[in-house]
């Protein structure tokens, strides 16, 4: 051992109790190693002039890049920095933190232009790390080229390069370059190459995108490279590569994402043009096929400003994720300080154009697998996750920095001159063009003026991997407390001692680099290093499963990531207090593995392909799914189409759109053939439809529609009943949405009553007491125990004046057996409270209190799940008493049975999830004000949520100026907007009679009945992705247990939330005792993405359980098992 290691190690040893006993808190993870210890003083300088700038460069700050690689063969990684306006600088590993800089006797200063990503191989494969840099910038072709430098071999102890771009084919003259990402996509034996480029001017989302989507452009366009025998040639088009002018290629990542052996591509791109991901095809030979493009099918959104991006297997279920930064801002006075208008129409065009909804964040994209058609998809889940908001972000690094085992995240961030603050860019650019007009220069675009954008210097991030899908922020915990504009950042182990260290390049300072500290917590670890075959000496692409008793961890060796940064090729495990490894099995490039059990922990671990055993298939990997996908001929051919009415036009403040809960769905053998038929509810100017099941269980469509006279209602929830008591179904239609004003007679309900053959008419006109405002929650029970059915309607929001809620209705059947129905409002009579309860999504009957009465359990938005006992014919509300009063959310769906076993009925409730930027508490509640802020008689709805610790406004300044004007007179720069509270936009009596709704839970789980008392379980985090907006209980697995299927999503958010669509559906496999298991959708088999509204289990003749769900303007879905 070395001696100085060794007493550095004592040290450290002796001062850990020490400083717990004067901190009172543990060391940091990471500790900052001085540039005066380290000799490495590499600054990336950026030299501005008036004719290099941001206003003539837009990329002017997007930094430089780092290679991490052994260089000179001593087992110690060294560091390569590319310069912008400075030489590149190669450094050697001396060990004990001293680096030396061997730039001149290497020769690999480079060639003067603006050096961007590096990237490290041994292209040559003669087993000594080469270096190629990327370039790009306001130079010509002739300078604009990339540049290769091949390792000849030790010289004195220092490796010395020759530059060969031009002689390989990979100089590439006036391609705009960003990274180079090498592997062998073909299986051939030899590294292949992928070129990640940029375009250097913008275009305008309203042009035809469509078109010059499809126009090839070799300078901006990204490229892949087949290696042919040493010389690269361009195949990007034959192999299904998209390469156009207006992409913006920010980082690229490789990994075989669909665990099917070979590796695929995932790329970002910064402004309009969208991310990509290509998955590698291939036929039954093993021949590559090409690349497919699947990101619209594969993931719901992505992020907007997309740039540095990793993939890797974040929560140990050997799957590799996607991470990709973004730019926004985790504190909100930076949030406010750059977030203009919310522009629907151009974010629906850009959809309507083709693209994948794209969100100004980062996003945390969760592989799911593949479904049972092999089509690949992904859960976003950042924001559950809480790594969603970084500020301007650049590198992603997703690696065990605390040796626990589980891969934590760092983001590097800043920006130099921060030119989205709106205040600059819409008011100080203005004015100064004016004033320098008035004085006779037209030509404000000046390094005077460039030099007074505000600086954006921000603390990186580093977050610690929780285990249970979501990280905690430990950056000032973990050493991370300098403020800076970082960029390109890398991990190796410097100095051998087990744990990942990192190296930060920032622009104008000398680089960071931090020395980890987890070594001192006695965690273990592997490190494993690959040896290749001839033509990919360092096995790029391989796969590594390690196995403990804690489970499994999968790494790939693809050493680009993060942001124009290469990582050291070894591969570093954390196994925590694990000291006993069962297995570590390879899955060479070349399909082959290799498998080692029971090897020893913490040592550097060396595995060489030429020791493989067999062909691996990994993808074969699977077991039964418990459901299947219904074939053509049962699936009843239906899709709703949802009208494009525009709730945010009307109501420029609301967080989501009203008119977009449906379609409803209800079942029933109307024609009294043993056959359980489907009704399925249209949207505005959409019939509904009735469909009959047939022997064989597909359906029809009924030769009768009378509901077509409807069309101009939204159907949002129906339910067949005996209306009549005739002994036959009628349907009782609910109508809500938003699209018209309060009393309009679209919005009143229908009933539509059977002849008993399963022909429809509707009920004329007093049959239903008037009710013309939006409803939502229908349910049907017979109160008074006189044998016909009563029925209690929700109301949902007044059309209009959110949150204000429409009246509900208990309507009581006073229809005389054989005569006219009639329906009575009672609501007034018999529950008072109900009828302005609250925005009411869901209901249900049922006998809580023993009394063999049934009671009303109601849930919606802005509202405790709600109880109201029936006493003495009357309906009174227990809430409170029941210890649901602080359970408000916006509650989506309710089923009630007895979960736990104990023979009363507990609540299963279904809410919006915990996948979302605002994560209200009790003690920090979201919030809307509602009042008349500037008198013009117009509700002013402020929704309010905390951002770290504080409640603010959402909405923007230009947003909230849009509905109240009076207040551009107050609020005249975005500065003076970004740190108010509502008290600041009402006066005192305004706010006085404001009306204030509240919401503090937003998961979704079950209510616990505990002798009258319900106590809140939440459902594992897996159920918390999106809305659930449909329960269905059942022994999926028969096994004598109730399980719950949730399913949902809700993508009408404002845009700049973004939809919350993570959830394909969750099956919760029940113990009987109030526990669940999750079962994830490549076990069971469902595949239930979009906006699922509502879920039906349907009998066939055949005695199967089938299961149909409606879907927001999608398709019908149909499962069986």
């Amino acid at each position: 051992m070395n001696p100085s290691k060794l007493g550095l190690g004592l040290l450290i040893g002796m001062a850990l109790p020490l400083w717990l006993a004067f901190h009172g808190t543990p060391p940091p993870l990471f500790v900052k190693i001085p540039a005066s210890q380290s000799g490495v003083t590499f600054t990336n300088e950026i030299r501005e002039t008036d004719s290099l700038h941001i206003f003539r460069y837009e990329y002017l700050y997007n930094g430089n890049g780092v290679g991490i690689g052994d260089f000179d063969g001593d087992g110690r990684p060294d560091l390569f920095f590319s310069g912008n306006t400075v030489s590149h600088q190669l450094y050697l590993n001396q060990g004990d933190w001293k680096f030396s800089d061997v730039t001149k006797q290497a020769g690999v200063a480079g060639n003067g232009t603006w050096g961007t990503g590096v990237s490290i191989v041994d292209i040559n494969a003669d087993g000594r790390l080469d270096i190629y840099v990327c370039h790009s910038g306001k130079f010509g072709p002739k300078q604009l080229v990339n540049e290769l430098f091949i390792n000849e071999g030790l010289k004195d102890g220092i490796p010395h390069f020759t530059e060969q771009a031009r002689h390989y084919g990979l100089d590439l003259p006036g391609t705009q370059t960003t990274q180079a990402a090498f592997l062998d996509y073909d299986r051939d034996g030899d590294l292949d190459v992928f070129i990640l480029n940029h375009s250097n001017h913008t275009f305008n989302p309203l042009l035809n995108t469509r078109e010059l989507r499809r126009t090839p452009d070799p300078r901006f366009g990204n490229l892949l490279l087949r290696n042919d025998g040493g010389r690269f040639s361009d195949v990007t088009l034959a192999e299904g590569i998209l390469n156009n002018p207006i992409n913006f290629g920010l980082g690229v990542g490789v990994s075989d994402l669909n665990n099917d052996g070979w590796p695929d591509l995932y790329t970002t791109s910064d402004y309009t043009e969208q991310d990509c991901l290509y998955l590698n095809q291939h036929d039954s030979s093993g021949k590559h096929t090409g690349f497919k493009e699947t990101i619209r099918s594969s993931m719901a959104h992505t992020s907007k400003f997309s740039m540095g991006c990793d993939l890797a297997d974040f929560n140990n279920d050997t799957l590799p994720d996607v991470v990709t930064l973004d730019m926004l801002p985790a504190d909100n006075h930076r949030q406010k300080m750059l977030k203009g208008a919310d522009e629907y129409d151009t974010y629906k065009l850009l959809i309507d154009s083709g693209y994948v909804r794209q969100q100004m964040r980062n996003m945390l994209q969760l592989n799911q697998g593949s479904d049972t058609q092999g089509e690949l998809h992904f859960s976003e889940i950042g924001q559950l996750s809480g790594v969603a908001a970084t500020d301007w972000s650049w590198s992603a690094l997703l690696a065990d920095f605390d040796n626990d085992g589980w891969k934590d995240l760092f983001v590097s961030n800043g920006y130099l001159r921060d030119f989205t603050d709106m205040d600059f860019m819409k008011y100080t650019v203005a004015e100064t063009k004016l004033k320098e007009a008035g004085r006779g220069n037209l030509n404000f675009q000046t390094l005077d003026l460039v030099k007074r954008m505000p600086s954006n210097q921000l603390i990186n991030y580093l977050f610690r991997n929780n285990h249970d899908l979501t990280f905690t922020d430990q950056s000032k915990a973990w050493g991370m407390t300098t403020p800076a504009v970082s960029g390109a950042s890398a991990y190796a182990d410097f100095d051998g001692d087990g744990d990942l260290d990192l190296v930060i390049c920032h622009q104008n300072e000398p680089v960071s680099l931090y020395q980890n500290q987890a070594h001192t917590q006695k965690k273990h670890y592997l490190r494993v290093r690959l040896t290749g075959e001839a033509g990919n000496t360092q096995a790029l692409g391989a796969k590594v499963i390690l196995e403990t008793k804690a489970g499994k961890q999968l790494q790939t060796v693809s050493p680009v990531r993060g942001y124009q940064a290469s990582v050291e090729t070894v591969l570093h495990f954390g196994l925590g207090d694990e000291s006993q490894i069962q297995r570590v099995t390879v899955y060479w490039p070349n399909g082959k593995v290799s498998s080692l059990r029971n090897p020893a922990a913490n040592q550097l671990l060396v595995m060489d392909a030429r020791q493989t055993e067999k062909m691996a298939d990994p993808s074969k990997i699977a077991t039964q799914p418990w459901f299947r996908p219904l074939s053509t001929a049962s699936l009843i051919p239906y899709k709703h189409r949802e009208n494009d009415f525009v709730d945010f036009k009307v109501e420029v403040l609301i967080p989501y759109q009203l008119s977009r809960l449906g379609p409803a769905m209800a079942r029933g053998d109307v024609n009294s053939d043993g056959r359980e038929d489907l009704f399925l509810g249209g949207a505005v100017d959409q019939s509904g439809e009735l469909w009959l099941q047939q022997a064989n269980g597909s359906f029809a469509r009924a030769s009768a529609q009378p509901w077509r006279a409807d069309a101009a209602s939204e159907d949002v929830n129906a339910l067949f009943f005996d209306a009549d008591q005739d002994s036959d179904l009628d349907l009782y239609v609910v109508s809500g949405g938003n699209e018209y004003e309060s009393g309009a007679p679209e919005y009143q309900d229908r009933l539509y009553l059977n002849d008993g053959k399963g022909q429809f008419s509707r009920t004329p006109t007093g049959v239903l007491p008037v009710m013309r405002d939006s409803k939502m929650a229908l349910a049907i029970a017979d109160l008074e125990g006189d044998g016909d059915l009563d029925v209690f309607v929700g109301g949902r929001g007044k059309a209009g004046s959110f949150p204000l809620a429409s009246p509900s209705y208990l309507l009581r059947n006073d229809t005389p057996k054989g005569g006219t129905p009639h329906f009575t409002d009672v609501t007034d009579a018999l529950a008072p409270a109900c009828r302005q309860i609250g925005m009411v999504q869901t209901a249900a009957w049922k006998d809580l209190n023993g009394d063999q009465k049934p009671d009303l359990i109601l849930a919606g938005d802005w509202m405790p799940v709600s109880v109201f006992l029936q006493t003495n014919g009357a309906f009174q509300n227990h809430t409170e008493a029941m210890g649901l009063s602080g359970s408000t959310g916006w509650w989506a769906s309710l089923q009630l049975a007895d979960i736990d076993g104990d023979g009363d009925t507990d609540i299963v409730a279904g809410n919006a999830g915990l996948n979302t930027l605002f994560q209200p508490r009790p003690d920090q509640p979201m919030r809307v004000v509602a009042g008349d802020i500037d008198g013009d008689g117009i509700i002013d709805p402020i929704w309010t949520y905390y951002v770290q610790g504080k409640p603010y406004p959402a909405a923007s300044r230009d947003e909230l100026l849009d509905q109240v004007v009076p207040l551009r007179k107050k609020f005249t720069r975005y500065h003076q907007y970004a740190d108010a509270t509502v008290e600041n936009l009402f006066s005192k009596s305004a706010l006085a009679q404001a009306r204030v709704v509240e919401a503090c839970e937003m998961a979704s789980g079950v209510f616990i009945n505990e002798k009258g008392t319900f106590r809140f379980v939440r459902f594992p985090m897996e159920a918390q992705f999106s809305r659930v907006s449909t329960l269905l209980l059942d022994d999926w697995n028969k096994d004598g247990k109730m399980d719950i299927l949730l399913a949902g999503n809700f993508s009408p958010y404002r845009v700049q939330h973004g939809p919350c669509d993570a959830s394909f559906g969750l099956i919760l496999q029940g113990d009987g005792k109030g526990q669940f298991q999750t079962i994830s959708p490549r076990e069971s088999g469902l595949w239930l993405g979009g906006d699922v509204r509502q879920g039906l289990i349907i009998p066939t003749p055949a005695g199967q359980k089938r299961l149909y769900f409606t879907v927001n303007d999608g398709s019908l879905l149909g499962y069986e098992r």
